[in-house]
């Protein structure tokens, strides 16, 4: 900041970022995103190397701050998705053709790394795909300030068989079981409604317990999850989601579909 004849003040306001919260960075007593972070540095006129090496302090004190089972082997933009995951206090989702991930049972998440094999070789995922979903379906469940989840899910991932009709059948009495929890609302997006503008990937916002704190936005690629580092593109993501949302059944409906799915597609004879 002395370098860049910056202060405090000047740095929230060019980088679109509360004062309260330059402050807190300053006092060491507040872990920004890591967007935040590179969007300030950015704007200090930060060396390549000074980014490279404040993004290993941040990725070194996030590790410490969210406890992520298995991060060996998860992939580095996973794992920067996984910790941000960590910290927030809602998420939502919406996905065109699989359950999930928050709700998908361990022989789901395992038969998708297994098919995924040519993108995932040498992680060691497949082996620890369940156990890390495990992980993260324990955050719905904290007894302290449980993560909020608001799932938007495309009905055609009701109908994708994964593994088996026998693994689905269960898969889909878990995500009816989930969408009873008070901090997880699920709704359905039906065949019937046609297009809704967003058809290529998976799509994730975190929000966070700081009012002044962006969202974050991740979407799924062919490579694996990508985090949107501008402001804009957020914002229209954001807007994607909600114009999906207005779209989708109530989540007493969507209950209702999921069961009558499971029933006539999955029922054991």
């Amino acid at each position: 900041m002395e370098r860049a004849g910056l202060k405090a003040g000047d740095v929230a306001r060019m980088s679109k970022t509360s004062r309260d919260t330059v402050d807190r960075m300053l006092a060491g007593a507040h872990l920004p995103r890591y967007t935040t972070l590179v969007a300030i540095l950015t704007l200090l006129r930060a060396t390549e190397s000074e980014i490279a090496e404040a993004t290993v302090l941040w990725e070194r004190a996030n590790k410490t701050a969210v406890k992520i089972e298995n991060a060996d082997v998860l992939a580095p933009s996973y794992l920067r998705f996984r910790m941000d995951e960590g910290e927030a206090k809602l998420e939502r989702t919406l996905d065109q053709q699989l359950i999930p991930g928050p709700f998908q049972l361990g022989g789901y998440a395992e038969e998708l790394g297994e098919r995924a094999k040519p993108l995932t070789a040498g992680s060691g995922w497949t082996s620890a795909a369940a156990a890390e979903r495990d992980d993260r379906r324990g955050l719905l469940d904290r007894e302290e300030d449980p993560l909020l989840v608001d799932s938007l899910i495309d009905e055609s991932a009701l109908y994708r068989i994964i593994g088996s009709r026998e693994l689905m059948a269960d898969q889909l009495d878990v995500l009816a079981e989930r969408a009873k929890k008070p901090n997880v609302t699920i709704r359905i997006v039906p065949f019937e409604r046609g297009s809704y503008g967003l058809h290529y990937g998976a799509l994730t916002l975190l929000q966070f317990p700081e009012a002044d704190e962006p969202i974050s936005a991740y979407v799924e690629e062919h490579t694996g999850v990508r985090a949107v580092e501008d402001a804009e593109e957020v914002d229209r993501l954001v807007a994607t989601w909600d114009a999906a949302a207005e779209l989708a059944l109530d989540p007493e409906r969507s209950a209702e579909r999921i069961i009558e799915v499971r029933d006539t597609r999955y029922a054991t004879r």
